[in-house]
């Protein structure tokens, strides 16, 4: 008797979750930004809400830019920790050690480990240019989510981590 309660009830739960299964489908399917999914770009003569420019300028030229206009002030650095809190460390880690929660999930890549001395002898420019315009193999652009000015501070913070002692972060 009981096994024949279980495949009823089985029977009507597949019944049922069939009637729901376009829902389901609709949620999956739905738009939005997949991962490594650059962002839309801003339609064509557009204006930035706080009339700076919007358009990027030639990375060559800003990878060589060995130190970046924004003064590593604690401040500054204050700043990018929290631009880096909300954008960067899913992927690079709380310490930029390239451990990030996303990395947890095992999605199958691997960020840069920012403390590294490979990127630690980097310019300035070249990471300010990584946030802006990407990576070279995978790191997507967030020039639309992080301002010029948010980036420079993300690049003082970065500094930071890397040499722990160099600047007080301010509260």
């Amino acid at each position: 008797m009981k096994v024949c309660t279980a495949v009823a009830f089985a029977v009507a739960l597949s019944v049922s979750s069939a009637h729901s299964l376009p829902w389901s489908w609709d949620m999956w399917s739905q738009d939005s930004i997949q991962p490594y999914e650059e962002p839309v770009l801003f339609p064509r003569n557009s204006i930035s809400t706080d009339g700076k420019q919007t358009k990027l300028e030639d990375r060559g030229e800003v990878e060589q830019i060995k130190k970046g206009p924004v003064p590593g002030s604690g401040e500054s650095v204050a700043r990018g920790a929290k631009v880096y809190k909300e954008q960067c460390a899913v992927c690079h880690g709380p310490g930029g050690l390239g451990d990030g929660i996303i990395i947890k999930k095992g999605l199958g890549f691997y960020p840069v480990n920012l403390t590294t001395p490979t990127v630690a002898q980097r310019t300035d420019g070249y990471i300010y240019a990584y946030i802006r315009y990407g990576g070279k193999v995978m790191m997507p652009s967030y020039s639309e989510n992080i301002s010029e000015q948010d980036a420079w501070h993300v690049v003082n913070y970065v500094r930071k981590l890397q040499n722990p002692g160099s600047v007080k972060e301010s509260q």
